[in-house]
């Protein structure tokens, strides 16, 4: 969970939930630096929530997304756009698009912003279930996730909960049975923002009434005491109607994790995956539709899973 949290906090929380993940630190510093560590920096701790839900209509304070690109309401809310639904998928129209963030405040692995073409392509509408992973485990084509956390969604006995806790082997093991793929981190972020540049996949502000994240970028309190079902914040989707693109748990990705995306292919190798979208246990500013993250291989906690996508035939 990336993105200037206050070092008490952090400590404050690992010493209360006793959760480590194999996973980069937490970075702290004046705006302008890096948002997150290499990923050969040591592990943090994750951020944990009160007890207590808040109200689902609560907005963040003013000035908990630092990195907007434009002034709150001189950006057009982006408009819905009409694709194809098949099987739980969206066919995406794809084109080109800008990746990335011009906002000099913004985290250095997010800029410079970059002119990306996509050919049309497809991805799942929500976040893969607990209910639709438990299908892979019964078929003996996924393994079971542990239960690093007692907020791992698998046994927590609603299988609209997205699945969570997974390593990245076991997400793309899942997806290659469904026979599909993971989503490369341009597919992704395409299906996050289109051609909008706003922070966040319906607009410039945040809001627990659209996405399931920490309250505040100095809070441990998350929006909701788990992740929500898959789809249950239909006014959090993208201009494609791709939902839970903010919060809920972030998603692995295809590509290999590096500071700075240039024009050319994504790395062939490397030592981390990246992590796209933020969770219930991240700030609305590792939440936007430009944060980028990553795990190692052992990193399979509760703020953590995926989606799936494939290639258009058409």
């Amino acid at each position: 969970m990336s993105q200037r949290y206050s070092m008490a906090v952090i400590i404050g929380v690992a010493a209360a939930t006793g959760l480590v993940l194999g996973r980069r630190a937490a970075a702290v510093g004046a705006p302008g630096s890096p948002g997150q560590a290499s990923p050969s920096a040591a592990a943090s701790s994750p951020i944990a929530h009160d007890d207590d839900e808040p109200d689902e209509g609560h907005s963040p304070a003013s000035g908990d997304n630092p990195y907007d690109d434009n002034a709150p309401g001189h950006a057009p809310a982006p408009l819905r756009q009409q694709v194809i639904l098949q099987d739980g998928m969206l066919r995406l129209p794809g084109g080109r698009f800008t990746m990335g963030s011009a906002n000099p405040h913004a985290p250095v692995n997010e800029r410079p912003p970059r002119t990306v073409t996509l050919p049309p392509f497809w991805i799942d509408r929500t976040e893969v279930s607990v209910g639709a992973y438990r299908a892979c485990v019964d078929a003996a084509a996924c393994a079971r996730p542990a239960r690093a956390s007692s907020a791992c969604t698998f046994d927590a006995g609603d299988p609209e909960l997205p699945v969570s806790c997974v390593h990245w082997r076991d997400a793309d093991a899942y997806c290659r049975y469904a026979g599909k793929r993971l989503p490369t981190e341009r597919e992704w972020e395409y299906a996050a923002r289109g051609n909008y540049a706003t922070p966040f996949p319906w607009g410039m502000q945040p809001t627990c009434a659209f996405a399931i994240t920490l309250i505040s970028e100095q809070s441990a309190r998350s929006c909701a005491p788990r992740p929500g079902r898959v789809g249950s914040h239909p006014g959090g989707a993208s201009t494609f109607g791709v939902q839970d693109m903010s919060g809920n748990v972030e998603e692995w990705t295809a590509d290999w994790y590096v500071e700075s995306l240039g024009p050319g292919p994504a790395p062939r190798a490397g030592a981390a995956h990246v992590l796209r979208g933020g969770g219930w246990l991240s700030p609305p500013s590792a939440s936007r539709t430009t944060s980028r993250n990553w795990g190692s291989a052992l990193e399979a906690g509760p703020n953590v899973g995926f989606r799936c996508a494939k290639d258009s035939s058409e």
